[in-house]
């Protein structure tokens, strides 16, 4: 009986480990996209700017300094600022969950070395002859 207990609790904590597993790889995923959403605003806020140098120009058809300063500014970026922090604050998160998932995981991982050590060793006790 004390081996199925054991063998039970080793394949609990097996299935928590792949558990485990499967939320990191859902967290990796997810920090993925946000990484090519951030990439994505900032190529829209680099695109915007150009677009307003652009249709700012002095005769020469250069950006004028308004226009450059205009597009380096506070109330420019304002928009895209926010949206980089908005998925930075994501990225946090789930750097944290992914963080504790690990240390979880770690624990069982643990766990489930001393439980198959104690099991090996009671069936080397219980195995043993000439004592």
């Amino acid at each position: 009986m004390g081996f199925a207990v054991s063998a039970l609790a080793t394949q609990t904590m097996m299935n928590v480990q792949s558990d485990c597993e499967y939320q990191l790889t859902r967290i990796t995923n997810t920090l993925s996209k946000l990484a090519m959403e951030e990439q994505s605003i900032v190529e829209q806020q680099m695109y915007a700017g150009q677009i307003y140098m652009a249709q700012n120009t002095d005769e020469e058809g250069q950006p004028t300094d308004a226009a450059i300063e205009y597009v380096n500014s506070t109330a420019f970026n304002a928009v895209f600022n926010a949206k980089l922090k908005e998925i930075q604050t994501k990225e946090q998160q789930l750097d944290l969950q992914k963080q504790q998932i690990e240390t979880r995981q770690k624990m069982y991982s643990t766990q489930r070395d001393g439980w198959e050590k104690n099991t090996t060793s009671n069936i080397e006790k219980t195995f043993k002859y000439g004592n």
